[in-house]
């Protein structure tokens, strides 16, 4: 259902007019002059005009009246997005020890080059990982080595499949680093990047260095990765002790730190894709930058003349031909930016004034004012001020429309997708007086085009003024190797009415989606459904039904969870009861391997995230499966030259495949809540193991309970989880 509507009336005044003509003969037979020299056609033919008029101006729906209709629903469109990279710094002779947060780097793309600014500062070391273990145990000898596939950037298991408190991964630097050193890792997880901030709500990891053959906590740990669930930076201290090269085991010598599970549990086990040191974040921004001549004898007023490479409370005013006509420092209402270079006029000769505020125009009294900011898109929504030539300075408050803005009120109204400035007219919204100089700070992006940057894309430091305040002059040919680190993420264009009308709908008609994706697989819950197909269905902002509910469990932040299964009117603590209003949620995560089990802090997170959603009146238990232990008991025919010993296990294999509760089932994600367990399928999955000729005899017990020679009931809320098996392997004759 499209969520504006279309137009109410293709019909103009001369179908109108025919369409009227045409009906008089049933509505008045007597009516028979229809010429235009007739009254009565005359007023027809006026009335025609007047709902072809108002047809018309009903059918004007225009892109503001669109924007006005979405604000109502919660929606704006949104403005351009910046894409993220991670760029590995290689330092060579006359590097610095450190690079500045917001160093200029310009990578070139497909069509033109982009430029790339760092987010935080990164002490350089020269180092790099040449070596990645990943230990099952605390067991230095107990290890395996992923080197060449992390290397690669090819996903690998960081703490084994089945992770417990101990597993660790071991990462071998190239070289020693003293005492003191400060290192960054860039670690690049495969998760998602929400709750950056926050701690995981179960799994605890701490970092360390191996210095005289033990293991020592670093000075410092700054870990923003969530226990390797995220890609973020983990910036170490080393120690007293330093990070020496040593041998640990078979691994050889190298310079050893390892990351290990020190309590608690995953959801899913993370997985990694490259550890790379000496990284950095960067987005596909270049702050703005203006660049003026100083018309001959400015003064500077204020607080003294700006200082080059130091952040001032800077105002200035331009003329038309952007030539600096005052300039004045130490305004706290001014805007506080760097200045990258200040050559003072004299009074016959003009000077020059480069720095990070951009004059995008003056003002001259006109209402409706328009200004473009240079470059188009920016990665924020620009800080704006009006400034005079007497020193004085305005914030200028950005605002999505001026309808509410007074006639006093210095506001504007940003444009992401033209990077356009409009001011009021007056009576909504302040006119910039004749004279004022309306000034910008932003950065600016290429939004869509930076997302698709990615190795071997070339990236080199900027050689502008910029980078050569920040680092303390020009950069040395070679002092500075940069690389992309994998793809770019993100970087979206700016967002027009139609996109964002088709985003709220989305939202809007979720509920019918997910009921929708339920009839045409003819499923009764998202559990029943393929695997991959239910992230593809957006989650609804209310958790109203079943399947609303399942969806939003499996959207709780910070959590990675297999399969989840809501049941209406039940309450755990009474089975078999109908418990009006009450909702229980059964959550199964990846881990432990053999029988998945949520850990309290998996379901906090989930009851924290439901809490938000739920409706007024329902009530949400959040618990963990309920198993019902499959055991067989089977005797099996074998194929001639069949190994016993190699069929009985590969039955017992297939067994505890078919039953497992997240990998089982005939799809593989699992057998569905409920789903009894019929004799018929299990003698079909031991028959299809290679080497099995005929299955002669099966029992299954559930629970430990007695054999039985038929199916087994599962309970509505439960799964099935495989037991030890029993498997005799005879040979075919002895089977006959």
């Amino acid at each position: 259902m499209p969520l504006f509507p279309p137009n109410p009336d293709t019909r103009r005044w001369p179908d109108l007019v025919a369409e009227a003509r045409a009906l008089l003969p049933l509505e008045s037979p007597g009516w028979t002059d229809h010429n235009h020299s007739d009254p009565g056609i005359a007023v027809l033919e006026m009335l025609a005009w007047l709902v072809d008029t108002d047809v018309y101006r009903v059918s004007r729906v225009t892109d503001r009246h669109r924007r006005k209709l979405l604000a109502l629903l919660g929606v704006r469109p949104a403005a351009p997005s910046a894409a993220r990279v991670v760029l590995s710094i290689r330092p060579g002779p006359g590097a610095p020890a450190e690079l500045p947060a917001g160093l200029g780097f310009v990578a070139h793309g497909a069509d033109a080059p982009l430029g790339l600014e760092t987010v935080a500062a990164l002490p350089l070391t020269g180092s790099a990982v040449a070596a990645a273990l990943v230990a099952s145990t605390e067991d230095e000898s107990n290890w395996t080595d992923h080197t060449p596939t992390l290397l690669a950037g090819t996903t690998v298991a960081a703490l084994g499949p089945d992770p417990h408190v101990g597993a660790a991964l071991l990462l071998g630097l190239d070289r020693a680093l003293p005492a003191g050193t400060a290192l960054t890792l860039w670690v690049d997880a495969d998760g998602t990047d929400d709750l950056d901030a926050e701690p995981h709500h179960s799994a605890r990891t701490v970092w360390e260095v191996r210095s005289g053959g033990a293991w020592a906590a670093p000075a410092e740990v700054d870990d923003r990765t969530r226990a390797l669930t995220r890609s973020a930076a983990v910036r170490l201290r080393i120690g007293p002790g330093g990070l020496p090269v040593e041998p640990l085991g078979a691994a050889g010598a190298r310079a050893w730190l390892r990351c290990r599970l020190a309590r608690g549990r995953h959801d899913a086990a993370p997985r990694l894709r490259r550890v790379v040191a000496d990284a950095v974040e960067a987005t596909q921004a270049s702050t703005a930058v203006g660049a003026y001549d100083v018309a001959p004898g400015v003064v500077v007023g204020g607080a003294g003349a700006p200082v080059e490479g130091a952040r001032t409370a800077l105002t200035i005013t331009v003329d038309n031909a952007r030539t600096v006509r005052t300039v004045h420092t130490g305004d706290p209402a001014a805007p506080t930016v760097r200045v990258l270079r200040w050559i003072a006029p004299t009074a016959t000769a003009p000077g020059r004034l480069v720095v990070e505020l951009v004059a995008v125009g003056v003002g001259d009294g006109a209402p409706e004012q328009v200004f473009a900011l240079p470059g188009g898109a920016t990665a924020e929504a620009p800080r704006v001020w009006l400034a005079d030539p007497a020193g004085g300075v305005e914030a200028v408050r950005l605002l999505p429309d001026l309808d509410a803005a007074g006639r006093t009120d210095l506001s504007a109204v940003f444009d992401a997708r033209t990077g356009t400035l409009t001011f009021g007219d007056g009576r909504a919204g302040r006119v910039p007086e004749p004279g004022r100089t309306v000034l910008a700070g932003f950065r600016g992006t290429a939004g869509a085009r930076g997302g698709a940057l990615a190795p071997p894309a070339p990236v080199a430091v900027a050689d502008d003024a910029r980078t050569r305040v920040l680092l303390g002059g020009p950069p040395a040919a070679g002092a500075l190797t940069a690389a992309l680190v994998g793809p770019a993420a993100g970087g979206t264009d700016a967002e027009d009415t139609t996109a964002a009308a088709a985003r709220a709908e989305r939202a809007l008609w979720a509920h019918e989606r997910l009921l929708d994706a339920l009839t045409a697989a003819d499923a009764r819950s998202l559990d029943d459904l393929p695997r991959a197909t239910v992230p593809r269905l957006a989650p609804p902002e209310r958790a109203v039904t079943l399947a609303g509910i399942e969806r939003c469990t499996l959207d709780t932040p910070g959590a990675r969870i297999a399969r989840a299964r809501a049941f209406a009117e039940t309450d755990p603590r009474l089975p078999g009861l109908v418990a009006a209003g009450c909702v229980t949620v059964v959550v199964v995560p990846e881990l432990p391997r053999e029988r998945p089990e949520p850990t309290p802090g998996l379901l906090r997170a989930v009851r924290r995230h439901l809490a938000g959603l739920r409706t007024a009146g329902t009530r949400f238990f959040v618990t963990g499966p309920r198993y019902v232990e499959v055991r067989a008991e089977t005797t099996v025919a074998l194929l001639p030259g069949a190994d016993p010993a190699a069929v009985a296990a590969a039955v017992r294999a297939a067994l505890d495949t078919s039953l497992h509760p997240v990998t089982g089932g005939p799809r593989g994600t699992g057998r569905s809540f409920g789903r009894d367990v019929y004799r018929s399928e299990v003698m079909r999955v031991i028959d299809e193991v290679p080497g099995v000729d005929h299955v002669r005899a099966l029992a299954l017990r559930a629970d430990g309970g007695p054999p039985g020679c038929g199916g087994l009931c599962v309970p509505p809320t439960a799964l099935v989880v495989p037991g030890p098996h029993t498997v005799n392997a005879v040979p075919a004759e002895a089977g006959r």
